[in-house]
């Protein structure tokens, strides 16, 4: 049980757990990647059979969704930049953070390219050769994960002599996967996405292992004025409980890309990255 849900009335709780009879509409702000897995139609479903209310997900990037949240659009957040998460709790736009979910990042090339399966090592090396890289470049919590991880690799995306090679689209994972699959390019993208994604043409997985890759998926339980909003404690509660086999049973063809955080750690391996990357090892 979530420790801010002891902090409401009895009658608020009750009217939150009631029957279809008295169904509430509970607004969270979300991702991407939870929308176009498939992954958000599960847990609306599952959400609703549980508490009797409906679920309405507000997509876009992650740093959208803080802002509505802090703005009171939202009840809660489902997104994934855990730094950018503690700092609206710590300014007091957020209530709580509660870690759900990974689904790691992967680095996404042309069939052809022989490069190293290890993240930093595979920008690295992308920056050498110049190869080129399709970035969202829109403030996402992926765009956000893919300059720390240029950071991390001692690479200045934003130098002169990037320019040649580092394109931003300023658009979503989808389009940014399209115009990278046109282009022959590298491009990062979490690993649900890629696995729902029509058109891979000549795309695929050649960055799968290193610990910059980790996604952990937050949720957070955003304020009704100066009060936690129970609406928003309500799903985190079920996200954290219940949802947590919903997440587990959720599959792509014969693949599971979210990990609940139930069953394992927000850090080390990934199943499905070594399920990616292991038939090109030699």
């Amino acid at each position: 049980m979530i420790r801010l849900i002891r902090t409401f009335s009895a009658a608020a709780v009750l009217l939150l757990f009631a029957g279809p009879a008295l169904a509430d509409t509970i607004r969270i702000g979300g991702t991407t990647s939870v929308r176009d897995s498939g992954l958000l139609r599960a847990l609306q479903t599952a959400f609703s059979a549980d508490t009797g209310h409906h679920m309405q997900f507000i997509v876009g990037g992650t740093g959208r969704v803080l802002k509505l949240l802090e703005a009171q659009d939202v009840s809660g957040a489902l997104v994934h930049d855990k730094l950018s998460e503690l700092d609206l709790v710590a300014r007091g736009g957020a209530a709580e953070r509660l870690e759900v979910m990974r689904n790691d990042y992967l680095i996404l090339g042309p069939a052809s390219a022989a490069v190293p399966m290890e993240a930093l090592a595979l920008l690295n090396q992308i920056s050498r050769d110049q190869r080129s890289f399709v970035s969202r470049g829109d403030n996402s919590g992926t765009h956000k994960a893919e300059l720390r991880l240029w950071q991390g690799a001692g690479v200045d995306v934003d130098a002169k002599a990037a320019r040649k090679w580092y394109r931003k689209s300023g658009t979503g994972q989808g389009a940014t996967l399209n115009i990278a699959a046109s282009l022959d390019a590298f491009v990062l993208a979490d690993g649900a996405t890629w696995l729902a994604f029509d058109n891979k043409a000549n795309l695929m997985p050649k960055g799968c292992f290193g610990a910059a890759l980790n996604n952990v998926y937050g949720v957070l339980i955003g304020y009704d004025g100066d009060a936690v909003d129970a609406r928003g404690a309500l799903f985190a509660e079920w996200l954290t409980g219940p949802g947590q086999r919903v997440i587990a049973a959720f599959k792509i063809g014969d693949m599971a890309p979210f990990a609940p955080l139930a069953d394992m750690h927000a850090d080390g391996p990934m199943p499905t990255a070594e399920a990616f990357c292991e038939p090109q090892q030699s």
